[in-house]
């Protein structure tokens, strides 16, 4: 009535200890299989991610391209309605004379013309039509994208549908009322000397025409060229692109390299509003916390840049130290934050 004799207790342990030896073994089995399945989803998760990487990268070089085509084409657009802008001017305010407008009988004519500009968006289309193959990572690029062939692209056809409009009524006004209008004869030429050169309805049309032409429309479109600029350099980064920048792309002024660190970094106007500049494939830009585009800027002299979203010259500012503290242009005055302020 004791304890069990040895030989029966060591009986009595084998099968335990087997058991438990079996259990662990089939654990770690389980394990392996477990762990396997992981690495296959691993494994094939990453070949999807390569897969939609590698096919948003074949849509993404359709939508280089294409900005690419615009960034030349836009440039005739807007150099046009530049010069435009500047024969609108001399007309507003009686700069030409009969005799100018004997030479150069274009010069009466320009309010009913308007120069289009159109936006190629196929390869953004087809991107977004697969927006499967968008991979994580790349919000901030679709922000981009978003803003440029949506956005901005329907302020350019708004604008110029209004310049449109205007133009088209500008030539069936003139067509009924002016019957020299039509012909190219001498002396109905003379009649429309006399109108173009006298007349001040004539400059108020003129008038209007600048506001709808050079002013509006012209805006938008170096808004677009300016934008787009931007996301080229974008592009051309994430797609690895190696080649030497197109021609058309605008070249800082001589000095620009030694000099150019001394302009990053946080602005806050009067107004309170805050500006960045910062460097981005050696270039400036100018952009706002809260807008996902930016600006580029290129040096035309020391302290002196062109916004090519915009349009306007920024003076950048130094103290006595050589340091710079702020910038101006004609909108505001920008003061420059440091860290300590």
């Amino acid at each position: 009535m004791g304890n069990l004799p040895t030989g029966q207790a060591g009986k009595t342990s084998r099968p335990a200890f087997a058991a438990g030896r079996y259990f662990k073994y089939a654990i770690g089995e389980i394990a392996l299989v477990m762990i396997g399945i992981l690495l296959a989803l691993q494994v094939n998760t990453w070949n999807e991610n390569k897969k939609a990487n590698t096919n948003f990268n074949k849509s993404l070089v359709n939508v280089f391209n294409d900005l690419e085509i615009d960034l030349v084409r836009v440039q005739d657009v807007n150099a046009y309605y530049k010069r435009i802008d500047t024969v609108v001017d001399n007309i507003i305010n009686g700069n030409y004379s009969e005799a100018d407008y004997r030479k150069n009988p274009g010069l009466g004519r320009v309010i009913f013309y308007a120069y289009e500009f159109q936006v190629t968006d196929m390869g953004y289309n087809v991107l977004m039509q697969k927006t499967e193959n968008i991979p994580v990572g790349y919000e901030q690029l679709i922000a981009e994208l978003n803003q440029q062939y949506i956005k901005t692209k329907e302020n350019v056809e708004g604008r110029y549908n209004g310049l449109y409009i205007l133009r088209t009524s500008n030539h069936k006004r003139y067509a009924l009322n002016y019957p020299w209008f039509s012909q190219r004869d001498s002396m109905n030429i003379e009649k429309s000397v006399q109108h173009y050169a006298n007349n001040t309805i004539f400059k108020n049309e003129a008038d209007l025409f600048k506001y709808f032409g050079p002013r509006d429309y012209g805006r938008s479109i170096q808004n677009f060229y300016g934008q787009g600029l931007s996301l080229y350099l974008t592009l051309k980064t994430i797609l690895k692109d190696k080649s030497p920048l197109p021609r058309f792309f605008p070249k800082n002024a001589e000095g620009y390299d030694a000099i150019k660190n001394d302009y990053l970094g946080s602005y806050v106007s009067e107004r309170g509003t805050n500006l960045i500049i910062k460097k981005q494939n050696d270039f400036l830009f100018v952009s706002r916390d809260d807008l996902p585009n930016t600006s580029l800027i290129t040096m035309t002299s020391k302290d002196t840049f062109y916004n090519h979203r915009n349009g306007v010259t920024l003076t950048f500012k130094r103290d006595e130290s050589n340091k710079v503290i702020g910038w101006s242009n004609i909108n505001n005055t920008m003061h420059k934050v440091e860290d300590n302020d």
